[in-house]
């Protein structure tokens, strides 16, 4: 079968193409701006065309398959009715980040992940509208649950493995009072002391070693994963993720000063596309406009959010003109 797309503006790498065409030839693109002759013709109308964004970090499934708390649809169903959505919203390629920790959900724990993680596996095995992923979230203070990230390693389609440390003071929740109020606005119904207690276990929670970490990291290696950092705080613990568990990505990197330091270490450096249409981080840490601006965040995911992964590029282009800092409009 032979397509042709004429009147759009395409979205290159580096430079924008407008009112070009794009002929589609068995389902590869044969030719940009060639000859349109033959086949079917498609009148984009002066509308966009951009390559599939491929996310690496989206939390949407535990949602999806835990709408309500303590609400668990299937799981099938829920992954069928979300790659739906996703398609339309751009993103062709979706790495579902399941996190590993006690305070996940319960998609993420317990009788329910195992089910997540097998129909995660089975829809890459067959023909879907997009492509799916799996990326492991796993928290350093997670220590019992080492031996199952070790077994899903060995025996799960796993892409990606980030490792996370959500301990107050540090990473993410640098500001403790932040953590309590972030705390009281997910659980209303908790009392002051209830929330103190909480802190806490938080606070005083062991991790799992470096040492232990650099050894699961290598393993993962070894298995051809990909390895990323998540909240760093500091240009030491850049070095620890880059040198020692041999981490590629810097996932939202909290300040402007960290990400530029991973990104002269050679990581890439990944920024929330919400907090781009929010004008800021929701936990008070690094503007991911900010961040793009200065050059120093060099891709976008979803984070919680599909739809923003879309509508963040066109608000970059529309509001900063990514073309005068070096950035071009594809996602």
């Amino acid at each position: 079968m032979l397509y042709h797309i004429i009147n759009a503006n395409i979205v290159m790498p580096d430079e924008l193409l407008e009112d070009a065409c794009l002929s589609i030839e068995d389902g590869f693109i044969s030719s940009i701006c060639g000859n349109t002759s033959g086949g079917t013709v498609i009148d984009a109308a002066g509308s966009y065309l951009l390559p599939g964004l491929i996310d690496i970090h989206s939390d949407n499934i535990e949602q999806v398959v835990e709408p309500r708390t303590g609400t668990l649809m299937d799981v099938s169903l829920a992954l069928q009715e979300q790659e739906k959505q996703l398609i339309n919203q751009g993103i062709t390629t979706i790495y579902h980040s399941l996190s590993m920790s006690r305070m996940g959900t319960k998609a993420a724990r317990g009788e329910m992940f195992p089910k997540v993680i097998q129909e995660i596996s089975d829809l890459g095995n067959h023909p879907r509208l997009i492509r799916h992923r799996l990326h492991i979230r796993f928290d350093i203070t997670f220590i019992e649950a080492v031996p199952n990230l070790i077994s899903l390693l060995d025996d799960a389609p796993v892409s990606l493995l980030s490792f996370t440390d959500h301990t107050p003071g540090q990473g993410q929740f640098r500001d403790l009072e932040r953590f309590k109020n972030n705390t009281r606005l997910n659980n209303p119904s908790l009392s002051e002391e209830k929330i103190d207690e909480r802190f806490k276990k938080r606070m005083e929670a062991e991790r799992v070693s470096g040492d232990k970490l650099a050894a699961i990291a290598c393993y993962a290696k070894s298995k051809g994963l990909s390895i990323a950092s998540h909240d760093d705080d500091s240009v030491e613990k850049v070095d620890f993720m880059k040198n020692m568990l041999h981490a590629t990505i810097s996932e939202f990197p909290v300040e402007i000063e960290v990400a530029r330091y991973a990104k002269t270490k050679g990581m890439a450096t990944l920024g929330g596309a919400p907090n781009v249409l929010l004008g800021k981080s929701h936990t008070g840490n690094l503007s991911a406009v900010q961040g793009i601006l200065d050059n120093s965040i060099t891709m976008l995911c979803s984070d919680y959010y599909p739809p923003s992964m879309l509508q963040a590029v066109f608000k970059l282009h529309r509001e900063f003109d990514l073309r005068k800092v070096g950035y071009a409009c594809a996602g």
